[in-house]
């Protein structure tokens, strides 16, 4: 057993040891603080495919459509990598500054899953209806979060995707920000709302596609009040056309796009007499509008985009 005195030594080694680990640990934190550094956080995050954890701020983001690319740029979040729609066209034009720096991990249809993980993402972003047959692949590589399906549903989606980002508070800003919009909108609007039945319609090489209520940009059009004509006011996605039957294109006004440079709409509807009986064609309201944002932007920015078009035709005669 230690006598006096080599107890008195014991005590003081414990003090001076004690002190030692303490300061480690000071100078630790302070270095961890100095860089960033801090203990990561778990939430639990429910989706398309179940229950997820994440951490509580992903800061290595890989996003797998143009909507979820849209929205997680909106919530001023820089994925690291990015799907796009067709693989020689990286990013829409609209997003162009915004995803500058970002890496192309793969085409929507066919996201490269190396690719993806040599990126070491903290979080993926996709949707079930477009990914589901890869999500185990994707979850091996990082947390998955999926929402159910993309478009018509994209409120809800930003909803979801904020969630996983840690920035639900931003999204609901986002959203509010989009209903306050549209309010202004239906204001200036008015009576004449009633009178503006707006159709849709997408141009195809060998036929005319009219989008329906279902739709992203048929769903814009409904937030903002405005009615369809009646061939178009279904709760469904889209419906095709023939040359035929040009009188299911009429409306108040038409909005119209098409990634084919070659299209039905330019090379025989429009030059058909029928074509000029419509409404909107003797009232000279044909727009042509941008197909990454009206087709394929599903997100919050091109919501916005749709409504810049509509302010800019439909409020500069009122």
């Amino acid at each position: 057993m230690p006598n006096k005195h080599q107890r008195i030594v014991m005590l003081i080694c414990s003090i001076f040891l004690a002190l030692a680990l303490a300061a480690c640990s000071s100078d630790q934190q302070a270095e961890d603080k100095s860089s960033g550094k801090q203990a990561a956080k778990e939430r639990v995050v429910k989706h398309a495919m179940g229950e997820t954890k994440v951490t509580d701020q992903p800061d290595k983001v890989i996003v797998l459509d143009n909507g979820t690319l849209d929205n997680v740029l909106a919530l001023d979040v820089k994925p690291v990598g990015a799907a796009t729609v067709f693989i020689d066209e990286p990013f829409p034009s609209y997003l162009k500054d915004q995803a500058a720096g970002i890496k192309n991990i793969g085409t929507v249809d066919q996201p490269n899953l190396e690719a993806i993980a040599s990126l070491k993402p903290d979080l993926i972003l996709g949707s079930k209806d477009t990914h589901e047959a890869i999500y185990d692949k994707l979850s091996k590589i990082a947390p998955t979060v999926f929402v159910e399906e993309l478009g018509v549903t994209w409120k809800e989606n930003l909803k979801l995707q904020a969630e996983a980002l840690g920035k639900t508070e931003e999204g609901e800003k986002i959203l509010g920000d989009y209903q306050q919009r549209l309010d202004d909108f239906k204001q200036k609007m008015g009576e004449n709302a009633a009178h503006s039945k707006i159709s849709i319609l997408r141009a195809r090489t060998d036929h005319v596609a009219a989008y329906l209520k279902d739709s992203f940009s048929g769903a814009v059009i409904q937030d903002a009040g405005l009615p369809r004509p009646p061939a178009q006011n279904k709760n469904e996605f889209s419906v095709q056309l023939t040359e035929e039957q040009i009188d299911d294109m009429e409306g108040d006004v038409i909005f119209w796009f098409t990634r084919d440079k070659e299209n039905l709409l330019n090379t025989k509807v429009m030059k058909n007499p029928a074509w000029n009986e419509l409404t909107a064609v003797k009232e000279k309201k044909v727009y042509q509008v941008n197909d990454e944002t009206w087709l394929s932007g599903l997100g919050v920015q091109a919501a916005n985009h749709i409504m810049d078009d509509l302010s800019n035709y439909l409020l500069k005669n009122q």
